[in-house]
């Protein structure tokens, strides 16, 4: 059967050119602000960055990342953020950056000789954070429930922390070439083991890193990668040739996309590595790919026309013709104004022995909205295809 829409992969790109377009006449803009801590007895700067759509979508709740070490992370999470969200990779984020340029060992590294957990001045960072940075920041700006913290070497041991906590208010943690303090591994399989939260973790080194970074990170990914546990999603990232002090510069992109895998639309490797090989519905996969964007992230993702477009690539690949009548269902819980509900309920009258039904349904379409890639006067091509191969 001849199919009738454009390749999936080729609107992969059209939907993706459309969401930078949408954002394109919109600028992200930045606040340096003070917030004085009780807990630090001292002012702590810090720079913000808001979404392009921050003022736009008013009533929008966006993720929050936090970076430590922001006096030379800052900028490179801030554009990363800003790329991969405007071409679709991942949703806007509210980021901030803490300045630690004169602090940072006393913020992350003061622990417990025993227990080598927080103490003193670490222990009043970490205080900081979660009770005055935090709501601070969820006072002033709309934020959503999930949050992320990204930091490096000892920042990056330190926010490990956070995920210690039986409802760790980071669920998101982007740890880069940690120093890890002792016992940190076995405390993180430990607990990563049995999170009851929808934690994602990515953990990056280099094999040009520091030695002994690189072998302790090596221990913790073979840890981490044994754990069956649906609640954890973890990625460890493993460069080859760039040093300590480079790694940043390409882990910090590839750790935001790690963090954020579930959230893209299906592409080419999605499709080839899952979907064309599902032996349960491809309509039930779709849906449960936009739950899990909703649990892990806290994104209400209304399902792009692309992934739409990948279950129909499926349904022809494999005439399932069936599967239009789900599918069509779905349009019109997601696009209920739009012709895309009648498109594929078209489809599936014309395909199960019924074409004069789907020609009418075709042209009974007219007064609905278009979605991109798909046209009134395209489903009334049909309608006249019917007519002129049945003779109605």
């Amino acid at each position: 059967m001849r199919k009738y829409f454009f390749n999936f992969l080729i609107i992969l790109l059209s939907a993706n050119l459309l969401n930078s377009q949408n954002l394109d006449s919109l600028y992200v803009s930045r606040i340096h602000d003070t917030i004085l801590s009780k807990f630090l007895n001292q002012k702590r700067n810090i720079e913000i960055q808001l979404p392009r759509t921050y003022n736009v979508e008013l009533e929008k709740k966006y993720p929050l990342i936090i970076v430590l070490d922001g006096d030379y992370m800052f900028n490179m999470v801030a554009g990363s953020v800003d790329y991969l969200s405007y071409w679709g990779d991942i949703p806007e984020n509210l980021v901030v950056g803490l300045n630690q340029k004169d602090t940072r060992f006393k913020d992350t590294s003061v622990f417990d000789n025993l227990t080598h957990t927080p103490i003193t001045s670490t222990a009043s960072f970490y205080d900081f954070i979660v009770n005055e940075l935090i709501p601070y920041i969820s006072k002033n700006f709309r934020i959503s429930a999930f949050k992320v913290i990204v930091g490096q070497e000892r920042t990056a041991n330190f926010a490990n922390f956070f995920l210690l906590k039986q409802n760790p208010v980071f669920r998101g943690v982007i740890s880069i070439s940690p120093r890890m303090s002792n016992n940190m591994n076995s405390y993180l399989t430990q607990q990563l083991s049995k999170t009851n939260s929808k934690i994602t973790y990515t953990l990056s080194t280099s094999k040009k890193d520091f030695e002994s970074i690189y072998k302790n990170v090596s221990d913790l990914k073979n840890s981490l990668d044994s754990i069956e546990n649906k609640n954890l999603k973890f990625e460890a990232l493993i460069f080859e040739k760039e040093n300590h002090y480079i790694l940043p510069s390409l882990s910090i992109p590839s750790s935001i996309r790690a963090t954020y895998s579930l959230y893209s639309d299906i592409d080419k490797i999605e499709y080839d590595s899952i979907l064309s090989k599902l032996d349960t519905s491809p309509v039930d996969y779709l849906k449960n790919k936009y739950q899990l964007i909703m649990d892990f992230y806290d994104e209400d993702k209304k399902i792009s026309i692309n992934d739409f477009m990948a279950v129909e690539e499926y349904i022809e690949e494999n005439e399932y013709f069936d599967l239009y009548d789900n599918l069509s269902k779905l349009a019109f819980e997601e696009y209920p104004e739009t012709i895309l509900p009648s498109y594929y309920k078209g489809r599936f009258f014309e395909e199960t022995g019924n074409p004069q039904k789907a020609m009418h349904i075709y042209r009974s379409s007219y007064n609905m909205n278009e979605v991109e890639g798909l046209t009134k006067d395209y489903l009334l091509e049909l309608a006249e295809r019917i007519k002129e191969d049945f003779n109605y």
